[in-house]
């Protein structure tokens, strides 16, 4: 338990820091924007923001599997992260309306003509240091599994992409600062701001498309529903079956429940019932999996589809 407690607080040590860092330099963003008058360091915090949610979320994942489920959330907190998610992509959805009306606005009216490109240069290039400082966090910060090997998680490696991802974006910021201040072209300011804009939307459309799936309790990305229906429809020991059910537990576990008919019993079923239960976990990387096993003949499903 020790051990294990020990690993978990290993685990979430990069997200703490790196949410922590992230905040307070976010924070400290939209102030010098405000007082740079830049859309383009509004938008760089808006997106720096976005990949701090992100974060958030991927630490949520990580905090619920150390929590135990209770009599009354049977399943654990594990749907923390899928709340934490939706939350994310309505915050992202503000985000991108925000910027290019401040951006269109800016451009029409007369305030681009106050963006100071030194404060946007030195702000963004703090901005570059702290994402490429946090990624190299999660770089090295791999825990150990049972083996004694360095293990990175899947949450691990997107924030590290996400981050390195910002610190491209920065350096956008910088050069945008730096044209600023070559050419008096104030303009790129809020030019740049809606680039920005842009990004965050196309960037963020495949999660916020997935984000209201999960919430629908949809089938999750990355599961073949279609393969799964064959491979029990296809299997030796399985006369016929019905009401297959898939639908996420969390951001990053799937659960499914199936009514079977098996051609085999006693001893026989119950190996029938390990193999399919095995490749559904191993093959189809379902976390969890309820079978029914049903002797008579089926007279009533629990959906019509």
């Amino acid at each position: 338990m020790a051990r294990t407690n020990q690993t978990l607080k290993m685990k979430q040590r990069p997200y703490v820091i790196g949410i922590t860092l992230n905040i307070v330099f976010v924070l400290a963003e939209l102030i010098f924007a405000k007082i740079a008058h830049s859309t383009a360091l509004f938008a760089d915090a808006f997106h720096n923001l976005s990949d701090v949610l992100a974060l958030i979320i991927a630490w949520l994942a990580v905090v619920v599997f150390g929590l135990k489920a209770t009599k009354q959330h049977t399943y654990g907190w594990h749907n923390m992260s899928i709340l934490a998610s939706i939350f994310n992509s309505l915050l992202l959805i503000f985000a991108v309306v925000t910027i290019f009306y401040e951006g269109i606005r800016d451009l029409i009216t007369s305030n681009v003509s106050h963006a100071s490109g030194a404060t946007i240069m030195i702000v963004a290039a703090v901005g570059i240091v702290i994402n490429f400082s946090t990624a190299f966090l999660f770089r090295v910060s791999g825990v150990p599994d049972e083996h004694g090997h360095q293990s990175h998680d899947l949450n691990e490696k997107t924030a590290y992409v996400h981050l390195l991802a910002d610190a491209g974006v920065s350096l956008g910021v910088v050069v945008a600062g730096l044209l600023i201040q070559w050419t008096g072209w104030v303009a790129i300011d809020a030019i740049v701001s809606m680039i920005i804009g842009v990004v965050i939307a196309i960037t963020s459309w495949p999660m916020i498309k997935s984000t209201f799936n999960l919430a629908l309790n949809g089938v999750p990305d990355g599961i073949d529903e279609v393969a799964i229906a064959q491979y029990i429809a296809n299997h030796n020991g399985v006369a016929q079956f019905h009401d297959l059910h898939i639908w996420p537990l969390s951001t990053t576990e799937t659960a499914l429940t199936v009514h079977l008919s098996l051609n085999g019993t006693g001893t026989e079923g119950q190996v029938i019932l390990e193999d399919i239960t095995s490749a559904l976990r191993t093959t189809f990387h379902i976390s969890h999996v309820t079978i029914q096993i049903e002797t008579s003949s089926f007279d009533q499903t629990c959906n019509q589809i």
